[in-house]
């Protein structure tokens, strides 16, 4: 008996360890959509935006408070930019509502920047519910530009892709010549797109938004590429059909001539080297949440057959069983 007891013992605290280590790594990760803006929450020690918030200046980005739900949740960022936050701003800071309004809370462990060297993730657990949060670093933005990246249509329907700084110099570009200068001019390029069927027309109109001139046939606003190993190589181009600026409005189209081409577009967006991310390239930011734990129920033991009532049971399914062969014999003898 002691000896089942001891085993019972046992086993409910290897079940409460399972149960424990299970819930502990219980959380629900998500990216969020935070919204952020040019500017940088001022820390304790800046002189000038001492707890608040500078919406006009010095190459910062911050978001829109975060409601960080449960107790307990992590929200995390990389920053990968060339300079980090100084200590006169707050990397993560937090807020509290008077009113409609949202003010900072100088009583909670705000936590400064001051950081350099290589890419730094920064992380951040919250001791309370609803904490409501702002995270803030040096995104190299500035207030006098903002890069707009025109719309892309294949047969009329739009497609996201990734812009990167740079272009694409065509035939007659005599230093970058059908290749990619990923370091120079006012010019955006895309990632390769694939378009899928021969015939199909690849459009977007620049519509010369930030004030710049129109792709010079020094570059090429369609390319087509194909892949060798892991390097793209060019085939083909269509250059700017402009070599002189100009203030139209210029539509830009393609019609693709097999299936699964692969194109690049570029025109001169007015983009530079320290201009402003652009928002997809922002700092993706993650908070894992914690998950309600249900509650482990142990294993129903079963009963031991050898004490108790269950000698009983036993006895009583051996004389349920003697009476039914009884009565077959019985039957059988007439």
């Amino acid at each position: 008996m002691k000896k089942i007891l001891s085993f019972a013992l046992a086993l409910v605290m290897v079940l409460s360890l399972t149960a424990f280590s299970v819930s502990a790594e219980n959380y629900e990760e998500k990216v969020i959509e935070a919204k952020w803006n040019f500017g940088y929450v001022g820390s304790s020690t800046n002189a000038n935006w001492t707890n608040k918030i500078n919406p006009t200046g010095a190459n910062y980005s911050y978001t829109d408070v975060i409601d960080m739900g449960p107790a307990g949740s992590t929200i995390t960022f990389a920053d990968e930019a060339s300079s980090f936050a100084s200590a006169s701003a707050y990397v993560f800071s937090f807020w509290k509502k008077e009113g409609e309004e949202y003010v900072i809370d100088t009583e909670a462990a705000n936590v400064p920047g001051g950081f350099g060297g290589t890419a730094r993730s920064y992380t951040f657990t919250t001791t309370e519910a609803n904490q409501a949060i702002r995270v803030c670093y040096r995104s190299e933005e500035k207030a006098d530009f903002t890069p707009v990246h025109e719309d892309i249509y294949i047969d009329g329907v739009k497609v996201e892709v990734k812009w990167n700084f740079g272009y694409v110099g065509s035939s007659t570009n005599s230093n970058w010549a059908d290749k990619v200068n990923p370091t120079g001019g006012q010019y955006s390029y895309t990632d390769v797109i694939v378009v899928p069927n021969a015939g199909s027309k690849v459009t977007f109109t620049d519509t010369n938004k930030n004030g710049t001139g129109f792709c010079s046939n020094s570059a090429y606003v369609f390319s087509t590429w194909t892949k060798s190993g892991e390097e793209w190589q060019f085939v083909s181009g269509v250059p700017g059909a402009q070599s002189e600026y100009t203030d139209a409005v210029q539509p830009y189209s393609y019609t693709s001539t097999k299936d699964n081409e692969l194109v690049r577009l570029c025109y001169n967006s007015g983009e530079t080297a320290d201009a402003p991310i652009d928002p997809a390239l922002r700092p993706v930011v993650t908070l894992k949440t914690p998950v309600a734990e249900t509650p482990v129920e142990p294993p129903v033991e079963p009963e031991n057959p050898g004490t108790g009532d269950s000698i009983i049971s036993v006895i009583a399914v051996v004389l349920a069983t003697m009476s039914i062969a009884v009565a077959v014999t019985k039957k059988r003898s007439f």
